[in-house]
């Protein structure tokens, strides 16, 4: 996973960590509402992750359903490891 994930692609992530697969639509009501976002702002979101390649669709119908293509633990364990590498100017023997 070489893309980084922004704060807000985070949140959407984690809509999709905690149940999957959805739509756009279900994303949207299950995102945090105090950040205001409308249903275009996630389809937003969710095109920038299919693009980073830690998602996935499937098409029902009309409507796409979206999966992280990557666990939460592996995100979790693979962002640590870039926070040590950049604290330490590479990687800790």
């Amino acid at each position: 996973m070489s893309e980084r994930i922004s704060e807000a692609e985070h949140a959407v992530m984690e809509v999709l960590w905690r149940e999957s697969p959805l739509g756009a639509a279900e994303v949207a009501e299950r995102v945090d509402p105090s950040r205001g976002w409308s249903d275009r702002t996630v389809k937003t979101m969710l095109s920038r992750l299919l693009a980073k390649g830690v998602l996935e669709h499937e098409e029902e119908g009309r409507r796409h359903l979206y999966r992280p293509t990557v666990s939460r633990d592996d995100f979790i364990r693979h962002q640590s490891g870039r926070l040590i590498d950049r604290m330490f100017g590479g990687p800790v023997t």
